[in-house]
Protein backbone atom coordinates (compact mmCIF):
# COMPACT_ATOMS: atom_id res chain seq x y z
CA UNK A 1 0.00 0.00 0.00
CA UNK A 2 3.01 2.53 0.64
CA UNK A 3 4.65 1.68 -2.17
CA UNK A 4 1.29 2.43 -4.38
CA UNK A 5 1.46 5.84 -2.26
CA UNK A 6 4.62 6.44 -3.25
CA UNK A 7 4.42 5.42 -7.00
CA UNK A 8 0.67 7.74 -7.20
CA UNK A 9 2.89 10.57 -5.72
CA UNK A 10 5.95 10.41 -8.04
CA UNK A 11 3.43 10.29 -10.90
CA UNK A 12 1.51 13.47 -9.36
CA UNK A 13 5.35 14.92 -9.60
CA UNK A 14 5.76 14.22 -12.65
CA UNK A 15 2.76 15.39 -13.78
CA UNK A 16 3.15 18.72 -12.03
CA UNK A 17 6.86 19.04 -13.44
CA UNK A 18 5.69 18.24 -17.62
CA UNK A 19 2.80 21.00 -17.01
CA UNK A 20 5.43 23.31 -15.76
CA UNK A 21 7.16 22.64 -18.72
CA UNK A 22 4.78 23.06 -20.80
CA UNK A 23 3.46 26.19 -19.20
CA UNK A 24 3.64 29.64 -21.82
CA UNK A 25 3.96 33.10 -21.00
CA UNK A 26 1.34 35.65 -22.63
CA UNK A 27 4.22 36.99 -24.59
CA UNK A 28 4.87 33.45 -26.17
CA UNK A 29 0.89 32.98 -26.72
CA UNK A 30 1.13 36.62 -28.67
CA UNK A 31 4.21 35.64 -30.75
CA UNK A 32 2.91 32.38 -32.13
CA UNK A 33 0.23 35.05 -33.72
CA UNK A 34 3.03 36.26 -35.60
CA UNK A 35 2.86 32.70 -37.35
CA UNK A 36 -1.05 32.66 -37.67
CA UNK A 37 -2.89 32.06 -40.97
CA UNK A 38 -3.91 34.92 -41.90
CA UNK A 39 -0.62 36.74 -41.10
CA UNK A 40 1.35 34.60 -43.11
CA UNK A 41 -0.61 34.60 -46.21
CA UNK A 42 -0.86 38.42 -46.49
CA UNK A 43 3.09 38.08 -45.69
CA UNK A 44 3.50 35.69 -48.64
CA UNK A 45 1.70 38.09 -50.66
CA UNK A 46 4.17 40.90 -49.96
CA UNK A 47 6.94 38.61 -51.20
CA UNK A 48 4.90 37.48 -54.28
CA UNK A 49 4.85 41.56 -54.43
CA UNK A 50 9.07 41.68 -54.42
CA UNK A 51 9.59 39.23 -56.46
CA UNK A 52 7.32 40.32 -59.12
CA UNK A 53 9.07 44.09 -58.45
CA UNK A 54 12.60 42.54 -59.33
CA UNK A 55 11.14 40.69 -62.69
CA UNK A 56 9.69 44.06 -64.03
CA UNK A 57 13.62 45.01 -64.38
CA UNK A 58 14.69 42.06 -66.50
CA UNK A 59 14.77 42.13 -69.96
CA UNK A 60 12.52 39.72 -72.68
CA UNK A 61 13.57 36.78 -73.36
CA UNK A 62 16.62 36.49 -76.25
CA UNK A 63 15.57 35.59 -79.67
CA UNK A 64 17.75 33.22 -81.54
CA UNK A 65 17.24 33.54 -85.16
CA UNK A 66 18.58 30.29 -87.30
CA UNK A 67 17.33 29.74 -91.17
CA UNK A 68 18.21 30.31 -94.88
CA UNK A 69 18.08 33.04 -97.47
CA UNK A 70 16.88 32.52 -101.11
CA UNK A 71 17.59 29.04 -101.58
CA UNK A 72 16.41 27.88 -104.95
CA UNK A 73 13.31 25.29 -104.98
CA UNK A 74 15.34 23.28 -107.44
CA UNK A 75 18.71 23.39 -106.69
CA UNK A 76 19.02 23.48 -102.75
CA UNK A 77 22.97 23.90 -102.75
CA UNK A 78 24.32 27.05 -101.28
CA UNK A 79 27.04 27.45 -103.98
CA UNK A 80 25.90 28.14 -106.57
CA UNK A 81 24.10 31.48 -106.68
CA UNK A 82 25.06 34.54 -105.08
CA UNK A 83 22.31 35.56 -102.74
CA UNK A 84 21.77 31.82 -101.35
CA UNK A 85 23.13 31.64 -97.74
CA UNK A 86 22.41 30.26 -94.40
CA UNK A 87 21.87 32.57 -91.07
CA UNK A 88 22.40 32.50 -87.70
CA UNK A 89 21.72 35.77 -85.45
CA UNK A 90 19.82 36.82 -82.36
CA UNK A 91 17.30 39.47 -81.29
CA UNK A 92 16.86 41.69 -77.90
CA UNK A 93 13.80 43.83 -77.63
CA UNK A 94 14.71 46.50 -75.05
CA UNK A 95 11.76 48.10 -73.41
CA UNK A 96 11.71 51.43 -72.03
CA UNK A 97 13.50 51.69 -68.62
CA UNK A 98 11.81 54.46 -66.79
CA UNK A 99 9.02 52.40 -68.11
CA UNK A 100 10.11 49.21 -66.02
CA UNK A 101 11.10 50.87 -63.43
CA UNK A 102 7.68 52.57 -62.82
CA UNK A 103 6.18 49.05 -62.99
CA UNK A 104 8.95 47.58 -60.32
CA UNK A 105 7.93 50.70 -57.83
CA UNK A 106 4.44 49.79 -57.98
CA UNK A 107 5.16 46.21 -56.95
CA UNK A 108 7.27 47.20 -54.72
CA UNK A 109 4.64 49.75 -52.80
CA UNK A 110 2.12 46.91 -53.48
CA UNK A 111 4.45 44.78 -51.27
CA UNK A 112 5.27 47.39 -48.60
CA UNK A 113 1.57 47.91 -48.56
CA UNK A 114 1.12 44.18 -47.92
CA UNK A 115 3.23 44.16 -45.39
CA UNK A 116 1.49 47.19 -43.22
CA UNK A 117 -1.83 45.08 -43.66
CA UNK A 118 0.37 41.63 -42.24
CA UNK A 119 1.54 44.08 -39.47
CA UNK A 120 -1.82 45.31 -38.87
CA UNK A 121 -3.57 41.90 -38.90
CA UNK A 122 -1.60 40.59 -36.03
CA UNK A 123 -1.99 43.61 -33.84
CA UNK A 124 -5.70 42.81 -34.67
CA UNK A 125 -5.12 39.05 -33.85
CA UNK A 126 -3.37 40.27 -30.26
CA UNK A 127 -6.43 42.80 -29.42
CA UNK A 128 -9.04 39.43 -30.54
CA UNK A 129 -6.86 37.32 -28.30
CA UNK A 130 -6.46 39.22 -25.40
CA UNK A 131 -10.22 40.15 -25.36
CA UNK A 132 -10.93 36.03 -25.43
CA UNK A 133 -8.46 36.01 -22.69
CA UNK A 134 -10.58 38.70 -20.66
CA UNK A 135 -13.87 37.26 -21.71
CA UNK A 136 -13.10 33.83 -20.47
CA UNK A 137 -11.77 34.99 -16.82
CA UNK A 138 -15.13 37.33 -16.86
CA UNK A 139 -17.37 34.32 -17.13
CA UNK A 140 -15.38 32.27 -14.95
CA UNK A 141 -15.63 34.99 -12.52
CA UNK A 142 -19.35 35.12 -13.11
CA UNK A 143 -19.40 31.75 -12.72
CA UNK A 144 -18.36 32.04 -9.33
CA UNK A 145 -20.66 34.42 -8.50
CA UNK A 146 -23.82 32.71 -9.82
CA UNK A 147 -22.85 30.00 -7.32
CA UNK A 148 -22.44 32.07 -4.29
CA UNK A 149 -25.67 33.71 -5.47
CA UNK A 150 -27.21 30.33 -5.20
CA UNK A 151 -25.97 29.14 -1.93
CA UNK A 152 -27.45 32.21 -0.65
CA UNK A 153 -30.78 31.25 -2.08
CA UNK A 154 -30.81 27.88 -0.81
CA UNK A 155 -29.88 29.57 2.69
CA UNK A 156 -32.91 31.76 2.12
CA UNK A 157 -35.66 29.12 1.53
CA UNK A 158 -34.42 27.05 4.46
CA UNK A 159 -34.78 29.95 6.71
CA UNK A 160 -38.33 30.73 5.01
CA UNK A 161 -39.24 27.24 5.63
CA UNK A 162 -38.43 27.72 9.53
CA UNK A 163 -40.41 30.69 9.15
CA UNK A 164 -43.31 28.77 7.59
CA UNK A 165 -43.30 26.06 10.53
CA UNK A 166 -43.93 29.04 13.05
CA UNK A 167 -46.62 30.38 11.02
CA UNK A 168 -45.13 33.59 9.65
CA UNK A 169 -47.02 33.88 5.90
CA UNK A 170 -44.25 34.10 3.63
CA UNK A 171 -45.35 32.14 0.91
CA UNK A 172 -45.35 34.89 -1.56
CA UNK A 173 -41.28 35.32 -0.60
CA UNK A 174 -40.54 31.70 -1.79
CA UNK A 175 -42.33 32.14 -5.13
CA UNK A 176 -40.15 35.42 -5.66
CA UNK A 177 -36.74 33.49 -4.70
CA UNK A 178 -37.93 30.96 -7.18
CA UNK A 179 -38.13 32.97 -9.98
CA UNK A 180 -34.75 34.80 -9.11
CA UNK A 181 -33.15 31.40 -8.56
CA UNK A 182 -34.62 30.30 -11.90
CA UNK A 183 -32.66 33.53 -13.70
CA UNK A 184 -29.69 33.04 -11.96
CA UNK A 185 -29.83 29.14 -13.41
CA UNK A 186 -30.16 29.94 -16.85
CA UNK A 187 -27.69 33.03 -16.51
CA UNK A 188 -25.11 29.96 -15.45
CA UNK A 189 -26.32 27.33 -18.46
CA UNK A 190 -25.65 30.69 -20.55
CA UNK A 191 -22.06 31.36 -19.26
CA UNK A 192 -21.64 27.76 -20.07
CA UNK A 193 -22.40 27.53 -23.78
CA UNK A 194 -20.30 31.17 -23.66
CA UNK A 195 -17.27 29.39 -22.27
CA UNK A 196 -16.88 27.18 -25.31
CA UNK A 197 -17.47 29.51 -27.64
CA UNK A 198 -14.47 31.00 -26.25
CA UNK A 199 -12.70 28.26 -25.55
CA UNK A 200 -13.13 27.40 -29.91
CA UNK A 201 -12.01 30.91 -30.63
CA UNK A 202 -8.39 30.86 -28.27
CA UNK A 203 -7.81 27.50 -29.96
CA UNK A 204 -8.15 29.14 -33.35
CA UNK A 205 -6.12 31.75 -32.21
CA UNK A 206 -3.37 30.14 -30.73
CA UNK A 207 -4.03 25.86 -31.06
CA UNK A 208 -5.39 25.85 -27.11
CA UNK A 209 -6.93 27.60 -24.47
CA UNK A 210 -4.05 29.61 -22.48
CA UNK A 211 -4.34 29.43 -18.41
CA UNK A 212 -2.26 32.90 -18.13
CA UNK A 213 -2.55 36.02 -16.61
CA UNK A 214 -4.52 39.28 -17.82
CA UNK A 215 -2.69 41.38 -19.20
CA UNK A 216 -2.37 45.21 -18.26
CA UNK A 217 -3.44 47.34 -21.26
CA UNK A 218 -2.23 50.56 -20.91
CA UNK A 219 -3.78 52.99 -22.68
CA UNK A 220 -1.93 54.35 -26.22
CA UNK A 221 -2.21 58.53 -26.50
CA UNK A 222 -3.80 59.48 -29.17
CA UNK A 223 -4.27 62.55 -30.14
CA UNK A 224 -6.47 62.72 -33.37
CA UNK A 225 -3.85 62.38 -35.83
CA UNK A 226 -5.54 60.20 -38.74
CA UNK A 227 -1.92 59.28 -39.80
CA UNK A 228 -1.06 56.69 -37.26
CA UNK A 229 -3.70 54.84 -37.62
CA UNK A 230 -3.09 51.68 -39.80
CA UNK A 231 -6.68 51.94 -41.79
CA UNK A 232 -5.64 55.62 -42.90
CA UNK A 233 -1.82 54.58 -43.82
CA UNK A 234 -3.13 51.95 -45.77
CA UNK A 235 -5.06 53.99 -47.74
CA UNK A 236 -2.26 55.74 -48.02
CA UNK A 237 -0.79 53.62 -50.06
CA UNK A 238 -3.34 53.36 -52.42
CA UNK A 239 -2.38 56.14 -53.17
CA UNK A 240 1.43 55.35 -53.71
CA UNK A 241 0.13 52.76 -55.80
CA UNK A 242 -2.21 54.92 -58.13
CA UNK A 243 0.84 57.19 -58.38
CA UNK A 244 3.48 54.56 -59.61
CA UNK A 245 0.52 53.93 -62.10
CA UNK A 246 0.51 57.43 -63.06
CA UNK A 247 4.11 57.25 -63.54
CA UNK A 248 3.89 54.16 -65.67
CA UNK A 249 1.66 55.62 -68.08
CA UNK A 250 3.87 58.51 -68.14
CA UNK A 251 6.97 56.56 -68.90
CA UNK A 252 4.72 54.79 -71.80
CA UNK A 253 5.72 58.24 -73.63
CA UNK A 254 9.36 57.53 -73.72
CA UNK A 255 10.93 54.26 -76.94
CA UNK A 256 11.00 51.53 -76.90
CA UNK A 257 14.07 49.71 -78.65
CA UNK A 258 15.61 46.75 -79.95
CA UNK A 259 18.79 45.15 -81.40
CA UNK A 260 19.08 42.65 -83.64
CA UNK A 261 22.46 41.34 -85.17
CA UNK A 262 22.40 38.10 -88.03
CA UNK A 263 25.69 36.43 -89.92
CA UNK A 264 25.46 34.78 -93.34
CA UNK A 265 27.34 32.14 -94.15
CA UNK A 266 27.81 31.74 -98.18
CA UNK A 267 29.64 28.58 -99.48
CA UNK A 268 32.22 29.47 -101.81
CA UNK A 269 31.26 27.45 -105.68
CA UNK A 270 32.20 27.55 -109.63
CA UNK A 271 30.10 31.37 -109.52
CA UNK A 272 31.05 32.89 -106.42
CA UNK A 273 34.31 33.01 -103.99
CA UNK A 274 33.45 35.94 -101.89
CA UNK A 275 33.03 35.96 -98.15
CA UNK A 276 30.78 35.26 -95.84
CA UNK A 277 28.32 38.45 -94.78
CA UNK A 278 26.68 39.81 -91.32
CA UNK A 279 23.80 42.76 -90.59
CA UNK A 280 23.16 44.64 -87.69
CA UNK A 281 19.71 46.51 -87.03
CA UNK A 282 18.85 48.85 -84.07
CA UNK A 283 15.00 50.17 -84.03
CA UNK A 284 13.36 52.46 -81.89
CA UNK A 285 9.53 53.20 -81.33
CA UNK A 286 7.72 56.10 -81.48
CA UNK A 287 4.39 57.48 -79.97
CA UNK A 288 3.27 58.84 -83.02
CA UNK A 289 -0.65 57.85 -81.88
CA UNK A 290 -0.15 59.23 -78.62
CA UNK A 291 -3.48 61.28 -79.10
CA UNK A 292 -5.15 58.52 -78.96
CA UNK A 293 -3.12 55.69 -76.98
CA UNK A 294 -0.65 56.89 -74.44
CA UNK A 295 -2.58 59.84 -73.79
CA UNK A 296 -5.87 58.46 -72.23
CA UNK A 297 -3.97 56.05 -70.50
CA UNK A 298 -2.31 58.52 -68.40
CA UNK A 299 -5.80 60.76 -68.34
CA UNK A 300 -7.20 57.48 -66.47
CA UNK A 301 -3.84 56.86 -64.08
CA UNK A 302 -4.34 60.73 -62.92
CA UNK A 303 -8.18 60.12 -62.35
CA UNK A 304 -7.43 57.28 -60.01
CA UNK A 305 -4.58 59.05 -58.47
CA UNK A 306 -7.25 61.79 -57.50
CA UNK A 307 -9.65 59.07 -56.63
CA UNK A 308 -7.34 57.26 -54.14
CA UNK A 309 -6.69 60.70 -52.41
CA UNK A 310 -10.40 61.38 -51.93
CA UNK A 311 -10.78 58.11 -50.95
CA UNK A 312 -7.56 58.73 -48.08
CA UNK A 313 -9.22 61.69 -46.99
CA UNK A 314 -12.49 60.05 -46.27
CA UNK A 315 -10.92 57.60 -44.46
CA UNK A 316 -9.49 59.54 -42.14
CA UNK A 317 -12.36 61.42 -41.40
CA UNK A 318 -14.07 58.23 -40.84
CA UNK A 319 -11.63 56.52 -38.39
CA UNK A 320 -10.97 59.83 -36.81
CA UNK A 321 -14.52 59.52 -35.93
CA UNK A 322 -14.48 55.54 -34.90
CA UNK A 323 -11.54 56.07 -32.54
CA UNK A 324 -12.66 58.96 -31.22
CA UNK A 325 -16.08 56.67 -30.63
CA UNK A 326 -13.80 54.27 -29.09
CA UNK A 327 -11.98 56.33 -26.95
CA UNK A 328 -15.27 57.76 -25.27
CA UNK A 329 -16.71 54.54 -24.62
CA UNK A 330 -13.38 52.84 -22.97
CA UNK A 331 -12.89 55.82 -20.95
CA UNK A 332 -16.80 55.41 -19.71
CA UNK A 333 -15.95 51.86 -18.55
CA UNK A 334 -13.08 52.89 -16.82
CA UNK A 335 -15.14 55.55 -14.76
CA UNK A 336 -17.63 52.51 -14.60
CA UNK A 337 -15.60 50.55 -13.40
CA UNK A 338 -14.44 53.50 -10.70
CA UNK A 339 -18.28 53.80 -9.40
CA UNK A 340 -18.71 50.30 -9.07
CA UNK A 341 -15.66 49.65 -7.09
CA UNK A 342 -17.34 52.32 -5.13
CA UNK A 343 -21.20 50.72 -4.53
CA UNK A 344 -19.30 47.59 -3.81
CA UNK A 345 -17.97 48.53 -1.15
CA UNK A 346 -20.76 50.45 0.52
CA UNK A 347 -22.90 47.17 -0.30
CA UNK A 348 -20.19 45.01 1.63
CA UNK A 349 -20.67 47.74 4.69
CA UNK A 350 -24.31 47.63 4.50
CA UNK A 351 -24.16 43.39 4.50
CA UNK A 352 -21.71 44.01 7.79
CA UNK A 353 -24.32 46.00 8.96
CA UNK A 354 -26.63 43.84 8.63
CA UNK A 355 -25.31 40.52 10.00
CA UNK A 356 -24.23 42.26 13.42
CA UNK A 357 -27.99 43.32 13.48
CA UNK A 358 -28.48 39.22 12.68
CA UNK A 359 -26.52 38.55 15.31
CA UNK A 360 -27.85 40.21 17.70
CA UNK A 361 -31.35 39.47 17.08
CA UNK A 362 -32.85 42.94 15.26
CA UNK A 363 -32.99 41.97 11.47
CA UNK A 364 -33.97 38.62 10.21
CA UNK A 365 -31.74 36.15 8.06
CA UNK A 366 -33.18 37.55 5.38
CA UNK A 367 -32.01 40.95 5.18
CA UNK A 368 -28.14 39.46 5.34
CA UNK A 369 -28.69 37.48 2.82
CA UNK A 370 -30.26 40.00 0.41
CA UNK A 371 -27.86 42.55 1.08
CA UNK A 372 -24.72 40.03 0.43
CA UNK A 373 -27.11 39.06 -2.84
CA UNK A 374 -26.96 43.09 -3.90
CA UNK A 375 -23.14 43.13 -3.13
CA UNK A 376 -22.91 39.75 -6.07
CA UNK A 377 -25.05 41.61 -8.65
CA UNK A 378 -22.61 44.66 -8.14
CA UNK A 379 -19.74 42.36 -8.68
CA UNK A 380 -21.22 40.91 -11.53
CA UNK A 381 -21.37 44.65 -12.77
CA UNK A 382 -17.71 44.90 -12.05
CA UNK A 383 -16.84 42.01 -14.04
CA UNK A 384 -18.67 42.89 -17.07
CA UNK A 385 -17.34 46.71 -16.96
CA UNK A 386 -13.54 44.96 -16.39
CA UNK A 387 -13.66 42.78 -19.24
CA UNK A 388 -15.20 45.71 -21.42
CA UNK A 389 -12.57 48.06 -20.86
CA UNK A 390 -9.91 46.05 -21.33
CA UNK A 391 -11.49 44.49 -24.65
CA UNK A 392 -12.39 48.41 -25.52
CA UNK A 393 -8.09 49.24 -25.02
CA UNK A 394 -7.26 46.56 -26.51
CA UNK A 395 -9.26 47.25 -29.17
CA UNK A 396 -8.47 50.83 -29.23
CA UNK A 397 -4.66 50.42 -29.35
CA UNK A 398 -4.78 48.37 -32.42
CA UNK A 399 -5.68 50.73 -34.59
CA UNK A 400 -2.33 52.61 -33.74
CA UNK A 401 0.86 52.37 -35.66
CA UNK A 402 3.43 51.27 -32.35
CA UNK A 403 6.09 54.35 -32.70
CA UNK A 404 4.51 56.36 -35.23
CA UNK A 405 3.73 59.43 -32.76
CA UNK A 406 7.14 59.53 -32.05
CA UNK A 407 8.32 59.21 -35.52
CA UNK A 408 6.27 62.14 -36.48
CA UNK A 409 7.86 64.72 -33.91
CA UNK A 410 10.99 63.55 -34.48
Amino acid sequence: MNIKRLLAVAFLAMSMGITEAKAETLDSYVSKLAEHPQVTQILEQSFLFNELANSEMGLPDLQVIIGVDNVPINDLAFDRFLPTSKIFGFKQQIPSYSLRKAKSGKQKVLSRRQQLIADYTKKRLEAIFISQLTELDKVKTLEKLIKKQLSYYRSMEDDLKGQLEAGNPVYGRFSEIDVERTEAEQRLNDLKAERITIEEELSRLVGEVPYVELPTIENVAWQREGSTLYPVAIAGEDINVAGKDVDAADAAFDPNYSIQAIYKQREDGPNFSGDDWFSIQATISIPLWYESNQKPKLRAAQARKRSAEFAYKDTMRQWIQRMSSLQAERDIALDNIKLLKEKRASLKEMAKAANRNYESGNAPLETVLDAHINELTIASQLAKQRSRHIRLSAQFNSHIIAGRNQDEKN
